[in-house]
């Protein structure tokens, strides 16, 4: 556990390195508009409309370490104390909802990364985005095409967003070699809030998108993938070895999975 974030603090709007290099940290991950100095803390939003403020601030010693980042958006709060469960600090400033303490800038700079970017893909977000995109579109064929390509290519970047542009079964991070996968097809989805939603959709390497939407593989509530035998032996060869990972679940991923077992019968 890192030192409590209340101590030293003050050095972010008291020394001009540290604060440039926290101002800098912010640009160059999405983070671009300043907004404001509180209790030591520097607090930045996006400029592109993604949710959720940041705060940032420097440490007491002499280097400038720790370095904390503190999160508003609770869904980002949510999965990074997953990922970074270990320099988890408490409390966070006024209405943030978790700080986080780091030994180095680079670890600072690699996790304000990973926040721009769950909060750049988290429900509601890549919704609204489309929305606006196609708000003069209408309903006739050729329109519901246009707004199917939209949606698809928002739902795209969410996944590789969210995944870290890694398939979690395979670890594959080429970019061409990966596919969002919808969970409960766009076709059978009840509203556009489904199909925008990224716990809707698994990013997976192309023969995984491709068993996965034919029903030949799924997965269960743990993340362990499940593969039906009647697959040939060559397929199951490939598939199999790379089965043994689990990939990280929430309850609005289990509750979308759980159709897609259902509908291609995996008992």
């Amino acid at each position: 556990m890192m030192p409590n974030p209340s101590l030293g603090l003050r050095r972010a709007s008291a020394h001009p390195i540290f604060r440039v290099e926290l101002e800098q940290a912010a640009f160059n991950h999405g983070f671009r508009k300043a907004n404001g100095i509180a209790d030591g803390w520097l607090w930045f939003k996006s400029d592109e409309g993604v949710p959720g403020e940041v705060a940032l601030a420097s440490g007491i010693n002499e280097d400038g370490s720790p370095w904390f980042l503190a999160v508003e958006h609770a869904g980002v709060a949510v999965k990074l104390a997953e990922e970074l469960g270990d320099a988890l600090v408490t409390p966070p400033p006024a209405q943030f909802k978790i700080a986080f303490a780091f030994a180095d800038q680079a670890a600072l700079r690699k996790a304000l990364s990973r926040a721009f970017h769950l909060a750049r893909s988290l429900p509601t977000f890549p919704l609204a985005q489309y929305e606006s995109e196609v708000a003069g579109l209408g309903d006739t064929e050729v329109e519901r095409i246009v707004k199917e390509r939209v949606g698809q290519g928002y739902f795209r970047r969410a996944l590789l967003d969210f995944w870290d542009g890694r398939c979690p079964v395979t670890g594959i991070t080429d970019e061409p070699l990966l596919r969002a996968s919808h969970i409960v097809p766009w076709a059978k989805c009840r509203s556009d809030e489904e199909r925008l939603d990224v716990f809707n959709g698994l990013l997976l390497a192309v023969h995984w998108d491709a068993a996965f939407d034919s029903g030949l593989v799924s997965f269960d509530d743990e993340g362990r993938a499940l593969v039906k035998p009647a697959l040939s032996d060559a397929a199951l060869q490939l598939l199999v070895p790379e089965a043994a990972h689990l990939i990280p679940l929430n309850d609005a991923h289990r509750r979308q999975l759980s159709w897609h077992r259902e509908h291609f019968g995996f008992r």
